[in-house]
């Protein structure tokens, strides 16, 4: 279903990149992050994980969890950030999208950033690098399912163009236009965290965390 030519099969390299104390890594998930997953979700707050999941627990199964981490890379995209102050380095959240089977030029995409990272510019890294790989594989729009009461995520996304229909109660249905730079991202004061986060990706190194094995 993949838009793109070949060159898209080649995964992201990873980068590391500064997030002002933090010394990160964003880099495609692979097989080998199954259990530092499942200890990233069991360590999200109930309210986080009602936010991203729309319920207050969530212990994936072996079977989702090899969905999770077992990604093409062009069709299902998930990017992880890694911080690599800590040793063995620490997940600190995840960027994920997946192509629409009925339109491919549409993703269902999702944010998540454990509780004790929020707040420090990982979401809009993760949005960026998610966002760079989306217009390299022929994603248009990404589909976000969001509370009406998560304002500041449904901000942004309003800034960023975003086409609204309620869903169900409680819950928006928002297509954001994909952007394949800083220089497309709309001049609104709520997107300028976005712009950061894509000016410092252009200006990461390739690499990872140091002693962190290359299991691609």
């Amino acid at each position: 279903m993949a838009e793109g030519g070949d060159a898209d099969s080649v995964p992201p390299a990873p980068r590391l990149v500064r997030a002002g104390d933090l010394h990160l890594c964003i880099r495609p998930v692979t097989p080998a992050d199954r259990e530092s997953i499942r200890e990233g979700l069991r360590a999200i707050s109930p309210e986080t994980t009602y936010q991203r999941f729309f319920v207050s627990a969530f212990s994936p199964s072996e079977q989702e969890l090899q969905y999770l981490t077992e990604v093409d890379g062009v069709d299902h995209v998930a990017l992880g950030a890694l911080d690599c102050t800590q040793s063995p380095p620490q997940g600190t959240g995840i960027a994920r999208y997946v192509r629409l089977p009925d339109d491919p030029t549409r993703a269902e995409a999702a944010i998540v950033v454990i509780d004790a990272y929020q707040g420090r510019g990982i979401g809009s890294l993760l949005l960026a690098a998610l966002n760079t790989r989306a217009a390299q594989c022929g994603v248009e729009y990404f589909r976000s399912y969001v509370l009406v009461d998560n304002r500041g995520v449904v901000k942004v996304l309003r800034a960023l163009g975003a086409i609204e229909a309620p869903v169900q109660e409680g819950i928006l249905q928002l297509d954001v236009p994909v952007y394949a730079g800083p220089e497309d991202v709309p001049a609104a004061p709520a997107l300028d965290r976005l712009r950061w986060a894509w000016r410092a990706l252009d200006a990461a190194t390739e690499g990872r965390c140091d002693g962190e094995v290359d299991r691609r």
